[in-house]
């Protein structure tokens, strides 16, 4: 990699029980691609009357529970053999709840990046990032990929969603830095052949109804046009400013395109991500801790729930997961 960005250093992959196992072979393929290392991480989530369970099977809860635990991992060592015969990896096989564990391990490992398989929500045929992926995307410090079976291994066509609206941000360093990490991240895991990012950004002329009802009647489309087209002009130089940052780089890496599409963010980027048929959507998760157990916008959650394609979630510099606050 010759252009400046995300190049992770430390993978952390979660195995699931698919015959594809995609989520490790993108990790492998990006841990390849980036010279970085790998670690292959499971996790037993023991029912709570484990005192039940042993009594009745006639055996200490701990020693039952190490006995599962141990199960899990010659079955993921004959997972990962038959995936890769060509390489010798030990899986980490924790026990507890698995978001939990997962949290733990990257914070303790230094891991720069957790691929997981999404979860499919039971009854129906698409993948809505549940339970376990919820709590990641909420809570993980580090960026989260979610992986869907019919994703490619490496991505080649990836959407980059940011916020050029720095001027209405409560905190607009901090929503400069995290586009900017968007992108970073984005460039960072587009590795196939002719791979490119398609910057988007949602924009909308929010005063247009207010020109509408205070400008005459006769004058008011005219008006109302030029407003809209204004506004359009002051995105399209915010996005022009924005990949100049980049700089040389822009030449080096993946190439940036970009997308200035009118509408909602909950609209526009699942409806893009559609049309252009994106392997996988990053984007920026702004978190606001004021409200106990919320670490991700609504904003972001709705647009996440909407997707039927890959996401990888990237945090703001300095966010402290509430796992490991205590």
């Amino acid at each position: 990699m010759t252009f400046a960005g995300f190049s992770p250093r430390h993978i952390l992959v979660v195995t699931d029980d698919s015959d594809s196992q995609l989520a490790l072979r993108s990790a492998m393929a990006l841990a390849e691609a980036h010279g970085a290392a790998l670690d292959v991480f499971a996790c037993v989530e023991l029912p709570s009357d484990m005192g039940i369970v042993g009594r009745l099977a006639g055996s200490d809860p701990d020693t039952l529970a190490e006995k599962l635990v141990d199960q899990k991992r010659v079955t993921i060592r004959a997972r990962l053999k038959k995936t890769f015969p060509d390489r010798q990896i030990e899986p980490h096989v924790a026990r507890g709840k698995t978001f939990l564990e997962i949290i733990r391990y990257a914070s303790d490992t230094g891991c720069d990046l957790v691929v997981k398989a999404a979860e499919p929500l039971a009854g129906v045929n698409r993948f809505l990032f549940a339970s376990t992926d919820q709590h990641l995307l909420r809570k993980c410090a580090c960026p989260v990929w979610l992986q869907t079976p019919t994703a490619p291994v490496t991505p080649r066509r990836v959407l980059a969603a940011i916020d050029l609206d720095i001027w209405d941000a409560v905190e607009p360093e901090t929503l400069k830095e995290l586009n900017r990490r968007v992108i970073e991240t984005a460039r960072g895991i587009a590795n196939a052949p002719g791979a490119e990012v398609i910057v988007l950004h949602a924009w909308e002329a929010i005063g247009e109804g207010i020109v509408w009802a205070f400008t005459p009647s006769k004058d008011a489309r005219t008006v109302a046009e030029q407003y809209v087209n204004e506004v359009l002009d002051k995105r399209r130089c915010a996005m022009a400013r924005f990949i100049a940052t980049f700089g040389e780089n822009n030449a080096s890496g993946p190439h940036l395109v970009p997308s200035l599409v009118r509408g909602t963010p909950e609209q526009v980027i699942e409806e893009q991500s559609r049309l252009m048929n994106a392997d996988v959507v990053v984007m920026g998760t702004v978190a606001r801790t004021g409200i106990s157990g919320i670490f991700i916008g609504n904003t972001a959650e709705n647009i996440i729930n909407s997707l039927g394609c890959p996401v990888l979630a990237v945090k703001p510099d300095g966010f402290v997961s509430p796992v490991l606050e205590h």
